[in-house]
């Protein structure tokens, strides 16, 4: 055999072996453990969990209207979850139900609201830091409702561990601004 075929014989060989050695291996799997997110420091929060009785009035409506929120921790620690019922009043057919959930976003240093409603609503929040007993949330995506131009943020005042309020408005698309405010007390 020529020296050419012997070279290239011999390297063929040893492509082949390194090929099936490296292929015996598998590939390389990162095995670092997926980084946790710190749990969000819920201290300012924690006053509400457990059940709150709230009476509602928009400038709209004839008179006010009453909601029952239930907020608990939810089992991981990363979210606060509230459960909604808006009660039935004149204008209001029926119970309607939604939940809300808390959470701190660490890397962005925000506070994260997301709503979902049994009929299909939805909205995303977000609160920069409180400010003394004040935390205001603005929309960042919400269910369009008709009539509806825009929103104001929702100002949240907390007056003690067993009330807060909340003052909103929104603006129709007729120009009229509608004024909504919220009185909560804890049971």
């Amino acid at each position: 055999m020529k020296p050419f075929h012997r070279f290239f014989g011999a390297l063929a060989v040893l492509l082949m072996a390194t090929a099936a050695g490296g292929l015996a291996a598998g590939p390389n799997v990162e095995g670092t453990p997926i980084p946790m997110a710190p749990k969000p420091d819920f201290s300012t929060m924690k006053f509400l969990i457990g059940t709150w009785t709230c009476s509602n009035l928009s400038s709209r409506r004839p008179g006010p209207f009453t909601t029952t929120e239930v907020y608990s921790m939810d089992p991981n620690g990363y979210w606060i979850v509230r459960d909604d019922t808006i009660h039935k009043a004149s204008w209001i057919p029926r119970d309607f139900h939604s939940q809300t959930k808390y959470t701190y976003d660490t890397a962005a240093k925000r506070w994260v609201r997301i709503t979902t409603g049994e009929l299909g609503a939805y909205a995303v929040a977000m609160a920069p830091m409180p400010t003394g007993k004040t935390k205001t949330y603005t929309y960042v995506v919400q269910t369009k409702a008709p009539g509806i131009a825009s929103y104001a943020p929702e100002v949240y005042v907390i007056a003690s561990d067993t009330k807060k309020t909340m003052t909103t408005s929104f603006t129709e698309t007729g120009g009229r601004v509608v004024t909504v405010k919220q009185t909560c007390t804890k049971s």
